[in-house]
C-alpha cells in the first residue's frame, strides 16, 4: 500500500459513487470493508457539520434566555414560596388528621347505636341506659383523645381558611371531621335535657309555714298562723323511688363520659329558682333595706315589725327550706363526689341566705337605742336556735363562708346588746329630763328604767340577756365571777338610777318636798323590783336597804314640816294650875294661835305635793297623825279649862278641833290643795314630834 496518509484521507474524501473512483484502483475485498467504513465516517462527519449548525444557533438562543432569565426568576418566586408554604401545610395537616382518623373509626363503631340514642330517653329509659352504657368504652376512649383531636382540627381549620392555595373540597372534608368528634356530646346534651325534665317534673317549689313552731319552754307561738315543729322539718321535699332511680341512672351513666357537670349545673339552676319562689311566699320585700343608714330612716314600729318577721323567716329558711333543700340534693346528687353536690346545694341557698344575713348584720350595726335591746335579744335567741342547723346543713368546705358570716352576725347582735344595755346605764346616770314636777312624784326615767328592767328579766329575756353577757365578758376574755351576768347588771342599772334621783332631788328648793320626793322614787323602784324577778335578782340586802332608805327620808321629812308645827304644843315654860290665871290663859292662847298657823302654813305648802303609792302614803301619814293629833288633843285637855272657865267646850276657843286636824292630815299627799276645815274659832296645840317612820309592806 503504497499511499501515504494524506492520499488516504483525500480518498476518503471523494464522493464513492463518482466514475474515477469506479475506474480507479482495483480494491480487494478487505478494501470493501475500508470502504464502508468510509462511507460511515463521512455520515457521521455530515452529521456532526449539521450538529455544529445547531449548536451554534442553541448559543444564540441559550444567550437570548440567558438574558430573559433573571425576569423570569422573579416573576416564579411567589409560586415557589406558595409551593413550598402548601407542601408544609399538607404535611401538618396530616400529621393533625392522624388523631382525628382514629377517633373517626371508633364513631363508626358506635354508629350502629345511633338509631337508639336519636329517641327521645323517656320513651324506655332502661334500653336507653343501656345503648349508653356500651358506649361506655367507646366514650372513654373519646374522652382521652377528643380534646387533643379537635382543638388539633380547630387549628388546621383556622389555617385552611387562611390559605388561600388550598381547595374547598380539603377545607369541607377537615371540617366534617370535626363535625364528627363534637357529634357525640348531643348524647349527653340528651340525658342532661331528661335530667332536667325529670327534676322540674317532681320538684315543687316548697310552700313555707310561717314560723317554726318552738319546742323550748321559752318558746312564743302566733295563734292561728302556719307553723312547722322542729321534728318534722325533715322529709318535706320526698322523690317517688321510680324517679330516684332514673336520675341516678343517668348521673351513673355521665360519669363516664365527664357530663356530671351539666346536670350538677341544671339541678342547682332548677332548686335555686324553686327555693326564690318558696322564699318569695314569705313577702320577704323588707330585706330590701339591708344598710345600717337605710335601716335608721326607717319608722320604730314598723322596723319591730321587719325584725320580727326576720327572727321567724330566718329560722323557717334554714330549718325548712335549706334543709329539705340539702336533703333533696343528697338524695339526688349523693352519688357524686360530697364536696361536688353540697357545693351545688350551697349555690342554691347562698342567695337567699345571703340576704336574711345581710339584713341582721344592718340591724346589729345601725343605730342603738334601748327599745332595740329587746329586738337584738330576740336575734340572738333566733340565731342561737339557728346555728346548730347552719353547721348542719351548710357543713363542709363549701359551707364554709356562710357558716363564718352566721357566727359573724352572732357576734354583732351580742356585742350589739351589750353595747345597748351598758350605754343605757350610763345615759340613766346622766340623764336630765327637763325641769321637775314640783309635786314630789315619780319621774318619769324611774317609771320608765324599773319597767324596762321588769321587762328585761322576765321569763324569756332573762336567761336569753344573761347568757348574752356572759358570752361578751367570755369574748373579752374575762374571768367568770359572780359579778357578772344580768343580775349584776341590774344592780349597777338600779344604782345609777338612785344616783340619778339623788342629783334631780337637790333641784328642790324645800327641803322636805326633797325627801317626798326621795322617798317616791325609792319606794317605787323598792315596790316594783320585789313584785317582779327584779327582786330575787336584786337580793334580800338591796330590798332591805332601799326599805331603811325611805324610812330615814320619812322621818326627815316628819322632822323638817311636823316638828316646826309640833313645838308650838311644847309644856316647857307654861304656869302650873295654881300659876296666874290672867298670865296662863295669854300664854295658852299664843301656844294654841301659833299651831294653827302653823298647821295652816305646813298644809297649804303641802297642798300640790303627792304620795302615789297607796301604802308609803298611808304609812306616811299615820306617822303624822300619830305624832300631831294625839299630842294636840292633849294639849287641849291639860289646857283647855284655862281658856274656857265657864265650860261652854272646845269650840268656843278653838278654830280646829282634834277631829278637824285629823281630817286635814288625812286629806295631804294626794295631790290637790286641801280644804281647810273652819268652824269660825281660833285656837292653838302642840306635842312632841313623832319619830315613826311609814311600815313597809
Amino acid at each position: 500500500m503504497g499511499l501515504d496518509t494524506v492520499d488516504f484521507f483525500h480518498i476518503l474524501a471523494r464522493d464513492p459513487t463518482s466514475n474515477s473512483y469506479k475506474t480507479g484502483v482495483n480494491v480487494t475485498t478487505g478494501h470493501n470493508q475500508l470502504i464502508a467504513t468510509r462511507q460511515e465516517l463521512y455520515q457521521n462527519l455530515n452529521k456532526t457539520r449539521e450538529l455544529g449548525s445547531l449548536l451554534d444557533k442553541s448559543e444564540l438562543q441559550l444567550q437570548t434566555i440567558g438574558e430573559r432569565l433573571p425576569h423570569l426568576k422573579k416573576a416564579m418566586a411567589p409560586l415557589l414560596v406558595q409551593a413550598e408554604s402548601v407542601k408544609s401545610v399538607s404535611e401538618w395537616i396530616e400529621e393533625s388528621m392522624g388523631p382525628a382518623k382514629n377517633l373517626i373509626k371508633k364513631f363508626d363503631e358506635a354508629h350502629l347505636l345511633e338509631k337508639t340514642l336519636i329517641r327521645e330517653p323517656r320513651e324506655d329509659l332502661e334500653v336507653y341506659l343501656s345503648t349508653v352504657v356500651k358506649l361506655a368504652d367507646l366514650l372513654d376512649y373519646l374522652k382521652l383523645n377528643s380534646g387533643v383531636a379537635i382543638k388539633l382540627l380547630k387549628e388546621a381549620m383556622e389555617v385552611l381558611l387562611q390559605e388561600k392555595s388550598v381547595d374547598k373540597y380539603r377545607v369541607r372534608k377537615v371540617n366534617q371531621s370535626l363535625m364528627t368528634l363534637i357529634h357525640h356530646q348531643s348524647v349527653q346534651e340528651k340525658l342532661v335535657t331528661e335530667f332536667k325534665f325529670l327534676v322540674v317534673e317532681h320538684t315543687l317549689p316548697l310552700t313555707l309555714p310561717d314560723h317554726v313552731e318552738k319546742t323550748t319552754d321559752r318558746g312564743r307561738t302566733s295563734p292561728g298562723a302556719s307553723a312547722l315543729s322542729d321534728e318534722k322539718v325533715q322529709d318535706v321535699i320526698l322523690l317517688p323511688a321510680w324517679v330516684l332511680e332514673r336520675l341516678h341512672a343517668i348521673i351513673e351513666t355521665l360519669q363516664h363520659t365527664g357530663g356530671c357537670e351539666g346536670c350538677l349545673g341544671a339541678f342547682g339552676e332548677i332548686r335555686s329558682n324553686r327555693a326564690f319562689v318558696s322564699l318569695q311566699g314569705l313577702k320577704l320585700n323588707y330585706l330590701k333595706n339591708l344598710s345600717p343608714e337605710a335601716i335608721d330612716r326607717i319608722d320604730w314600729e314598723a322596723l319591730q315589725i321587719m325584725i320580727g318577721l326576720w327572727c321567724q323567716h330566718i329560722e323557717v329558711a334554714v330549718k325548712v327550706l335549706y334543709a329539705s333543700e340539702r336533703q333533696l340534693a343528697r338524695q339526688v346528687l349523693g352519688h357524686l363526689d360530697q364536696d361536688l353536690w353540697t357545693e351545688c346545694f350551697v349555690k342554691v341557698a347562698s342567695t337567699g341566705m345571703v340576704q336574711f344575713l345581710q339584713f341582721g348584720e344592718g340591724i346589729a350595726r345601725s343605730h342603738r337605742a334601748p327599745e332595740k335591746l329587746f329586738k337584738l335579744l330576740d336575734m340572738f335567741e333566733t340565731l342561737d336556735q339557728c346555728v346548730p342547723t347552719v353547721n348542719t346543713v351548710f357543713e363542709g368546705d363549701s359551707g364554709l363562708e356562710l357558716r363564718a358570716r352566721t357566727r359573724e352576725l352572732q357576734k354583732l347582735v351580742v356585742s350589739g346588746a351589750c353595747q345597748t344595755f351598758w350605754e343605757f346605764k350610763q345615759r340613766v346616770a346622766e340623764q336630765n329630763e327637763g325641769a321637775l314636777v314640783q309635786d314630789g312624784s315619780v319621774t318619769r326615767l324611774s317609771s320608765y328604767v324599773v319597767n324596762y328592767l321588769k321587762y328585761l328579766v322576765s321569763e324569756f329575756y332573762s336567761p336569753i340577756m344573761d347568757k348574752v353577757l356572759k358570752i361578751d365578758q367570755n369574748w373579752r376574755g374575762q374571768e367568770q365571777s359572780e359579778e357578772q351576768g344580768l343580775a349584776y347588771g341590774v344592780l349597777l342599772f338600779m344604782q345609777a338610777l338612785e344616783l340619778q334621783v339623788e342629783r334631780r332631788s337637790r333641784e328642790f328648793s324645800d327641803p322636805a318636798l326633797r325627801h317626798i320626793f326621795m322617798m317616791n322614787n325609792l319606794w317605787y323602784m323598792r315596790t316594783r323590783a320585789r313584785r317582779c324577778e327584779l327582786g330575787p335578782l336584786l337580793g334580800e340586802t338591796w330590798l332591805t336597804e332601799q326599805r331603811q332608805k325611805v324610812q330615814q327620808h320619812a322621818l326627815a321629812y316628819e322632822h323638817e314640816v311636823w316638828g316646826h308645827v309640833l313645838r308650838h304644843l311644847n309644856q316647857e315654860g307654861m304656869m302650873g294650875p295654881a300659876g296666874g290665871r290672867g298670865s296662863a290663859r295669854e300664854l295658852v292662847r299664843q301656844r294654841l294661835s301659833r299651831f294653827t298657823a302653823a298647821l295652816e302654813e305646813s298644809c297649804a305648802r303641802q297642798a300640790h305635793w303627792i304620795v302615789a303609792e297607796d301604802d308609803l302614803r298611808e304609812g306616811t301619814k299615820r306617822a303624822v297623825l300619830d305624832a300631831v293629833v294625839p299630842a294636840y288633843r292633849t294639849f287641849i285637855e291639860f289646857y283647855g279649862h284655862v281658856l274656857d272657865p265657864q265650860g261652854a267646850g272646845p269650840k268656843s276657843y278653838l278654830k280646829y278641833l282634834p277631829e278637824d286636824v285629823e281630817k286635814m292630815l288625812k286629806a295631804l299627799l294626794m295631790g290637790s290643795k286641801t280644804d281647810l276645815p273652819n268652824n269660825g274659832n281660833s285656837g292653838n296645840h302642840s306635842g312632841p314630834p313623832s319619830r315613826r317612820a311609814p311600815t313597809a309592806r
